[in-house]
């Protein structure tokens, strides 16, 4: 089982601090929209749990409490957004981090469930690593690609990628349905955009998600199974894992 900062009195963390656990896994999410039959929250909701499962494959891991904020301009137009500049959100990462390695934390891991993150993580890390070359920090270089490990699963399930998607498609809503069924709107969901994902991401940039399409989904939620969903989570805790250990452990 996961060790939860949170949960956990300031002993408890010493003593675990003492004991090895010095990795800090913290899972940044957003709210945003996910077309009309997901929450907002999806992205924090998956974030936590892939920061749960990777910790369960990671020695010596804590994992800290999923952000809600995220970098989502794209998303602007939708109503429910709470989104943060690039530069917040690193300089929130950064001042999270000095805290942590005051206290005993040696390795860092920036989990990110959100694609627009991603210039805020690389200033982060590149902040860190000139601020506390002590602590080792690892993030994803790029987090707008498809998984490879999601997409394995899904061309041996039978779902194109178009469907799959990359926001709010089939492979977040199965995702959902795994995590929190109780959340998803199955009865809303309705096929998005399913055409190249790699050349929507350019659209994206310049007009944001109503640009790709009006719902805000990319990909075909109603192929969504929370079996695959749990398929999907475990290839991805896998991934993350090698990845972590061979940046962590290679890459200083």
């Amino acid at each position: 089982m996961a060790l939860r900062l949170a949960e956990m009195s300031w002993p408890e963390v010493e003593r675990a601090v003492a004991a090895g656990h010095t990795t800090v896994i913290l899972p940044l999410g957003a709210t945003e929209q996910h077309g009309p039959h997901l929450p907002l929250g999806t992205d924090t909701v998956r974030a936590g749990a892939l920061a749960e499962l990777l910790a369960e494959r990671l020695p010596g891991a804590l994992v800290a409490p999923a952000l809600p904020f995220g970098c989502s301009d794209e998303h602007a137009g939708f109503p429910g957004l709470l989104g943060v500049e690039k530069e917040t959100l690193a300089r929130l990462l950064v001042e999270a981090a000095r805290r942590a390695a005051a206290w005993g934390a040696r390795r860092l891991v920036l989990l990110s469930a959100h694609g627009g993150n991603g210039e805020a993580l690389a200033l982060a890390r590149e902040a860190l690593r000139r601020e506390l070359p002590q602590l080792a920090v690892w993030s994803e270089e790029d987090l707008l690609s498809p998984s490879p490990a999601l997409a394995s699963v899904a061309r041996r399930e039978g779902i194109p990628e178009g469907e799959l998607g990359l926001h709010a498609g089939e492979g977040e809503t199965s995702e959902m349905l795994s995590l929190r069924p109780d959340l998803v709107r199955r009865d809303r969901a309705r096929p998005g955009y399913t055409g190249d994902m790699g050349a929507v991401v350019e659209a994206l940039r310049s007009g944001g998600l109503r640009a790709a399409h009006e719902s805000g989904v990319l990909g075909d939620p109603t192929r969504a199974e929370a079996g695959r969903g749990d398929a999907y989570l475990e290839a991805r805790a896998e991934e993350l894992a090698r990845a972590v250990l061979g940046g962590l452990d290679g890459g200083r």
